[in-house]
């Protein structure tokens, strides 16, 4: 069982009935995958661990281990297949984070270019914060937006995994 740092108050726990957690080790570190029958509720990337205890559980996508070393080899994997839990998220982070997911690999656009196709044009600064709200880096690829000038942007991620990500899908084999 994964030991919290300390207690925080999860201002999600009321709308479910139980949280579980898996681990899973990839070409480039252990993930842990925090689910519950509604989906996906988080992914902690290499590095970080949930600050609230949660007992373990074997993932019931057991193909998301496999995908993510094929996504780290350099090549296109299908999210879709794996529900997302979005429980939580205000409808405008929301927007953004679901025209994030419209993103194709290898592509990018900037933070301007995302908040216009969610249907809304001038929020380009908030679309950036909506994106620290993102819960499922790599499914919902908030990596693929970027600043429209110099600098690829903010990541919430590990230093550095931004631009090791996007060099990684530009590089792709589809």
């Amino acid at each position: 069982m994964i030991k919290p740092e300390h207690k925080i108050n999860n201002r999600f726990s009321s709308a479910f009935s139980e949280f579980f957690y898996d681990q899973v080790v990839t070409t480039r570190g252990v993930f842990v995958i925090l689910f519950s029958g509604s989906g996906i509720f988080r992914i902690y990337l290499p590095g970080s661990i949930p600050r609230e205890e949660h007992r373990h559980q074997r993932l019931p996508w057991q193909q998301l281990c496999e995908d993510l070393n094929i996504y780290f080899a350099g090549k296109m994997v299908n999210w879709d297949q794996y529900p997302l839990d979005t429980t939580g998220y205000r409808p405008f982070t929301a927007a953004i984070l679901d025209q994030v997911r419209r993103i194709p690999y290898g592509r990018a656009f900037t933070y301007r270019e995302t908040a216009e196709r969610a249907g809304f044009p001038l929020a380009w600064r908030a679309a950036g914060q909506a994106l620290k709200a993102n819960r499922h880096p790599i499914m919902v690829p908030c990596h693929r937006v970027v600043t429209s000038g110099i600098g690829i942007g903010g990541f919430s991620g590990p230093p550095g995994w931004k631009k090791m990500l996007l060099e990684l899908e530009r590089d792709k084999k589809i």
